[in-house]
């Protein structure tokens, strides 16, 4: 934990104490680095002690609801959530999603026997100047992903991993420097670089997916001609999200279906006689990535996307369904630490 997330969640202990009366306090216990979570909060009151393995989230957003709440089914128990502001909305997807949350501005939701506890609707409050960090852009979420999913390319020439993440030179050079700096990148010499803190890398390149990348991604929404439709087969385009993940674990029937394109939009939707409708059950993105993902499902894309665009989604069932991806494809290489 920096300075300014220790700031964000005494901030944010400061105000839920003051509305509910509770004793709130941190407790950094032995072997909690080892859990990988930020620290433990415990509640006390009449009642008795409640104690939450808590993760510090620096800028939730609707889209991130989905990958967070995904993140704090693996912290041991009920995790709850600190993070700056939490909206009304925001509030009750929590809520139905089983995650306690404390916010800046008081609004709070705990569920945890003898104490339950929801407030929404406190004004927002300056929030704390907590900086995202420059390897977390659009376009070095690219380079980062290239990474995760090839990670002998780290070792490989600017321009290789330029080519692979469809990205400038500068942008390959200075995201690699900043997560030299953040810990994910190591300079081991004559020995090559090499990726570090793997699975925290993993899970932030998810969370800041789904609100920075993906939107950027898109491409357009449309409606099949007919009800039985389905794509035609062909080496234009990857399947991702619902519809990759129905084909992998025969866990849910896809709501939307998603494909990642390879070519033009007007070409793959003039061959599959799609029509343009903003509320339809096709989306299209833009595959970005322009390496060769080494599994046997070639037609689907990366498992890391996949996993992705379900916990994006926001869904119960779609976040039922990641799991399932990540046990199955992911989680030999992204092993979490309980």
């Amino acid at each position: 934990m920096n300075e300014q997330e220790r700031t964000l969640l005494n901030q944010a202990i400061t105000a839920a104490s003051q509305l509910t009366g509770l004793d709130i306090s941190v407790d950094r216990a032995p072997g909690l680095d080892g859990k990988r979570i930020d620290c433990i909060v415990t509640i006390r009151g009449q009642g008795g002690e409640v104690r939450l393995p808590t993760e510090i989230v620096r800028n939730l957003t609707k889209t991130a609801i989905g990958p967070v709440a995904a993140r704090m089914k693996t912290l041991g128990g009920p995790g709850l959530l600190v993070t700056p502001y939490v909206n009304r909305n925001m509030a009750e997807r929590l809520k139905t999603l089983g995650v306690p949350f404390l916010d800046l501005s008081g609004n709070l939701f705990i569920n945890e026997p003898p104490y339950f506890i929801y407030i929404v609707g406190q004004a927002r409050v300056e929030e704390a100047n907590i900086s995202q960090g420059t390897a977390f852009n659009p376009m070095g979420l690219q380079v980062i992903f290239t990474l995760l999913c090839v990670p002998e390319r780290v070792s490989s020439t600017y321009r290789d991993i330029a080519d692979d993440s469809g990205v400038s030179l500068g942008t390959v050079a200075n995201t690699l420097a900043a997560l030299e700096r953040g810990g994910f990148v190591v300079d081991r010499g004559n020995r090559g670089r090499a990726l570090a803190n793997v699975e925290e890398l993993s899970r932030r390149w998810v969370m800041e997916y789904a609100e920075r990348l993906r939107p950027k991604l898109f491409m357009g929404r449309y409606s099949p001609s007919e009800p039985t439709w389905s794509a035609l087969e062909g080496t234009g385009h990857f399947l991702g999200g619902e519809t990759a993940a129905a084909l992998l674990t025969g866990h849910l029937k896809p709501a939307v279906q998603t494909f990642y394109l390879k070519g033009e939009l007007k070409n793959f939707a003039i061959a599959n006689r799609l029509k343009k409708d903003p509320q339809g059950n096709i989306e299209c993105l833009r595959a970005f990535w322009r390496f060769d993902y080494p599994w046997e499902h070639g037609h689907m894309a990366p498992p890391l996307i996949i996993y992705a665009d379900l916990l994006a989604s926001g869904d119960p069932r779609n976040l039922e369904t990641a799991e399932i991806i990540h046990e199955r494809f992911l989680a030999s290489l992204f092993p979490r630490t309980r």
